[in-house]
């Protein structure tokens, strides 16, 4: 048993990696980060974090999870550059999945997954650079996959 809580409330503030990955479908994106003064380093920019927030981390990284529907395609070219591996139209939705542009995609890596507006999906090869919306940005110490923070 690793959390006790209402279905919204695991889903929103998970208390572990394993909750993260758990709860939801598709399941949260969480890739390990490197900790800097002002946040978490994402991609080629940084994500502002209060460090008192990042502080009991077990070293200079921490795992950052983030929903598919809380990624938002960059106009600016900064963020997370994800390779497009296939995208599900669905309609008004669509999800690109992907892995992180620099990297082949193997069995052994996490692929990212974003839900973007279903009537402008990027192609299939395309680098689509991601940032994460403020409010939903998870935490987790790498090394003992607990929460962080809140």
């Amino acid at each position: 048993l690793q959390q006790v809580d209402t279905p919204r409330r695991m889903y929103d503030h998970p208390n572990n990696v394993f909750v993260a990955g758990f709860i939801g479908s598709p399941s949260m994106n969480l890739i390990d980060m490197d900790i800097t003064d002002a946040g978490v380093k994402f991609g080629n920019g940084v994500h502002p974090v209060d460090r008192a927030t990042v502080q009991g981390a077990s070293g200079n990284q921490v795992t950052v999870g983030i929903r598919p529907e809380d990624l938002v395609p960059s106009t600016d070219g900064h963020g997370l550059p994800v390779e497009v591996d296939v995208v599900e139209e669905l309609g008004a939705d669509a999800y690109v999945y992907g892995h992180l542009a620099g990297t082949t995609p193997s069995a052994t890596d996490k692929p990212i997954v974003a839900r973007v507006d279903g009537r402008s999906v990027p192609m299939k090869g395309e680098t689509v650079h991601f940032t994460p919306k403020q409010e939903h940005v998870h935490l987790f110490d790498i090394e003992s996959g607990l929460r962080l923070g809140e």
